[in-house]
């Protein structure tokens, strides 16, 4: 691997996505799998639903060389259950079984997952900010941690 793609914070996305979709596959109706990119400009009730957001989130610097020329980062991925029920809006209890049962589903898919050489560890599962309910949507949130090395150029 170049020194461009193991510095990419974006390199685990595709692994992520390919994860998700490939252990959602049977669910009926079929999930969307999407990330923070193709949500960027989606009108929020015009979005696809039940779906499975990928968001990169941030990191943290761990460690880094004295020389500046190497950092261990931490990054935060969020994998959220986005749904929509029409049935029973006010009490939302449909919008809460169906983000619960899809977001089990994938947080056994992601796991411990490792994706050498995007990582240098596996995923792990970290505290995740609160549901959110919004116009009879239901958001709600995973969040793994993972590993990284970022590097200078070797020039």
């Amino acid at each position: 691997m170049t020194f461009p793609e193991s510095n990419n914070f974006l390199a685990l996305e595709p692994h992520l996505v390919a994860r998700l979709k490939e252990a959602l596959a049977d669910q009926r109706p079929a999930v969307h799998v999407l990330t923070g990119a193709q949500l960027a400009d989606i009108d929020e009730q015009k979005q696809l639903t039940p779906a499975m957001h990928v968001i990169h989130a941030g990191f943290r610097v761990r460690d880094a060389r004295s020389d500046g020329r190497a950092a261990q980062l931490e990054h935060t991925w969020l994998i959220v259950a986005a749904v929509k029920s029409s049935r029973e809006i006010r009490s939302g209890s449909a919008a809460r079984e169906q983000a619960g049962a899809l977001l089990a589903r994938a947080g056994a898919a992601l796991m411990g997952l490792r994706v050498p050489p995007c990582t240098q560890g596996p995923l792990i599962l970290a505290s995740a900010p609160g549901a959110r309910y919004q116009a009879g949507f239901l958001y709600l949130p995973l969040a793994f941690t993972v590993v990284t090395v970022f590097a200078a150029s070797e020039t």
